[in-house]
């Protein structure tokens, strides 16, 4: 039998880039309506294989819509004296990983803690 943790894992790569069309991808970041649509369809995963409590759904997705629809990350690798790294040869795929590194460790903590 597969680990939560692992399930966990998977649940968020698959809602967060098998589920994320064009669309969504080019407009969350200056929409409601696009981030709010991702942030829902993101949970999908999470809900079919039953993962976590209702509480947890609203806590993972109200982070997931936060963290995307702000300039959250690329404000907190600033922050935290990685502007070059965001910005750089690195980027985009520094704000990506970060992005998805900040997302996971909110998921386990709810988890851990709800």
């Amino acid at each position: 039998m597969i680990e939560t943790g692992t399930l966990l894992l998977l649940c968020h790569f698959v809602g967060d880039f098998i589920f994320q069309n064009d669309w969504i991808a080019g407009n969350k970041k200056t929409s409601n309506v696009a981030c709010l649509i991702h942030a829902l369809t993101y949970l999908i995963p999470f809900i079919i294989l039953n993962l976590l409590t209702p509480l947890q759904l609203l806590l993972v997705g109200g982070q997931h819509f936060i963290q995307d629809r702000t300039n959250f990350v690329k404000e907190f690798m600033i922050f935290k004296g990685s502007k070059e790294f965001s910005e750089g040869i690195f980027s985009p795929w520094s704000v990506v990983v970060t992005d998805n590194i900040l997302h996971i460790c909110w998921i386990f903590l709810v988890v851990s803690l709800i």
